[in-house]
């Protein structure tokens, strides 16, 4: 015999069997009863240390994401999603490096020359061997929010670290029916029909 679902009313607070549309007792609006065996309203459903001190999480119907332990910023409702994407990029800000090549150009000392040649040749080996990972999530209405997961050499513990949490919030997403692209994700057909163009 299956466990009975109760749901409380939030206006008079009266426990009452899940199903109706309206409490028994207040005739006020009933919450949403819990799914059998799916998690409980407000309980996590994703929990991922990014590593250097970020976190992502999922609660109830929110997305949290704190990109420092003294920081946290505004969570998202899922409700309000209508896409969420992980974008890779080669890790661009190294190529910032390169100035050191004007340097070196008119630098007459030796030394100071093989510095700065160097450091154009450390920015450009950082820019084609990391990527950094952005999680951007694409609302109804609105602009679209931006998360940094982090930077990491291709292939590393750490990148296969962020790639993994990618992995799992796709997992809950589609699960909750919100379309996800990026990497190591196949496009279901509910997808495809929700992406289209961006404005």
């Amino acid at each position: 015999m299956s466990a009975e679902v109760l749901v409380m009313c939030s206006a008079c607070g009266r426990p009452q069997s899940a199903g109706r549309p309206r409490c028994i007792a207040c005739e006020a609006l009933l919450p949403e009863a819990p799914l059998p065996g799916g998690p409980a309203p407000g309980q996590p459903f994703l929990q991922a240390d990014l590593g250097g001190g970020r976190m992502l999480s999922g609660e109830g119907t929110r997305l949290l994401y704190q990109p420092h332990p003294s920081v946290m910023v505004p969570p998202v409702e899922l409700g309000s999603l209508r896409e969420v994407r992980l974008e890779s990029h080669f890790f661009k800000e190294a190529l910032a490096l390169l100035a050191f090549v004007a340097l070196g150009a008119i630098a007459s000392v030796l030394v100071l020359k093989v510095f700065a040649f160097g450091m154009a040749a450390l920015g450009t080996l950082l820019a084609v061997t990391c990527r950094s990972h952005v999680l951007v999530l694409e609302p109804r209405e609105g602009r679209a929010v931006h998360w940094p997961l982090g930077l990491a050499r291709r292939g590393s513990s750490r990148d296969a670290r962020l790639l993994s949490a990618w992995g799992a919030l796709a997992e809950a997403m589609r699960a909750r029916g919100i379309p996800v692209h990026g990497p190591g994700v196949e496009a279901s057909p509910a997808d495809s029909r929700g992406h289209g163009p961006h404005a």
